[in-house]
């Protein structure tokens, strides 16, 4: 269970940033992220939300800029049986005018919520800028983010036993056939134990490793969604 709730949570973080970097999923999707009574505060002082719709609301006013969240360290402590604590450190960065003018190490303090399937939601984030970001040279995250999430779920679908899921959510037509083919060549229990590995970038692809001496690259391709989808799958 432990294993599902880390790539539950990692699975929202990286939404949460990609949302400000570039397309990806819509408002109302967005807001799955989010318990009914989530507050968003800056540097313990400042209420910038209260509730889903205020949330929304925030989340339409935050104006349009060129900017990057890298997640450099995240950790999280069970709280409750459905509830835990979750800390990050974010690298971020923002241009104007083609030239880079800002940049902080930002700590979130957050709390999420878990449902019966699994699936987390913060129901409190606070963030506070601590110092500036040492980087001056800027680096976009968008699609670190965009990968990130896609991962995070992946796992997260194997963890839980749902490796036929990836499939339905994930990939375009082609590859899921392939997928399926895939996977039913494979024991239930080494399923739950496959995990993506390297992700590159640039190429977008995700290895994984299906059994000890199986690997696969997946091809991803950017579209507007919740995730990256899957392409094509090739044999490594």
């Amino acid at each position: 269970m432990n294993d599902s709730r880390y790539y539950a949570i990692r699975d929202i973080a990286h939404r949460w940033f990609a949302f400000f970097e570039g397309q990806t999923e819509s408002l109302e999707e967005h807001l799955q992220l989010f318990a009914p009574d989530v507050r968003l505060i800056h540097a313990g002082q400042h209420l910038l939300a209260e509730g889903q719709s205020a949330m929304a609301d925030w989340l339409k006013q935050v104006p349009p800029a060129t900017d990057s969240h890298f997640i450099n360290a995240l950790h999280w402590q069970p709280t409750s049986d459905n509830r835990a604590r979750v800390e990050m450190e974010i690298g971020y960065q923002v241009m104007q005018n083609g030239e880079l003018v800002g940049g902080a190490v930002i700590e979130y303090q957050t709390e999420v919520m878990f449902t019966k399937s699994g699936e987390a939601a913060f129901s409190f984030l606070q963030k506070t800028p601590v110092s500036q970001n040492p980087d001056r040279e800027f680096k976009d995250s968008f699609a670190a983010n965009r990968l990130g999430a896609t991962a995070a779920r992946i796992d997260f679908l194997f963890a839980t036993g749902q490796a036929d899921q990836i499939a339905d959510e994930l990939m375009e037509p082609g590859a899921d056939e392939q997928w399926h083919q895939l996977i039913a060549q494979q024991e239930a229990e080494g399923l739950r134990s496959a995990r993506t590995g390297e992700q590159d970038e640039t190429a977008l692809s995700l290895t994984l490793k299906l059994s000890g001496t199986q690997s696969l690259s997946l091809l991803l391709t950017e579209q507007a969604g919740r995730y990256l989808k899957v392409r094509a799958i090739e044999l490594d």
